[in-house]
């Protein structure tokens, strides 16, 4: 689904915000530095920005030492669940 440019939505920040953290965002840049048509660095970047929530949804991996079982977890999981029963 792609985002769709309206004028005068009169969003603030926080709604920018809000939405890139529940859709997630991806970027994706290669920058490489030629001299003489000979390539000198090469730099493939890819950053993704999303709530957990939103990453778990699409299986993207969580930093190593995060703690599931922690009671934030919990509740998320509890509001996922009442959304699916819905």
């Amino acid at each position: 689904m792609a985002l769709q440019a309206t004028s005068g939505s009169g969003a603030t920040l926080a709604d920018v915000i809000d939405r890139i953290l529940d859709k997630g965002l991806v970027i994706n840049a290669d920058i490489t530095i030629s001299l003489v048509g000979v390539e000198l660095l090469g730099i493939k970047i890819r950053a993704a920005l999303a709530s957990f929530e939103t990453a778990a949804k699409y299986g993207l991996e969580f930093p190593s030492g995060t703690n599931l079982q922690a009671v934030g977890w919990q509740s998320v999981d509890a509001e996922s669940a009442e959304a699916t029963a819905e």
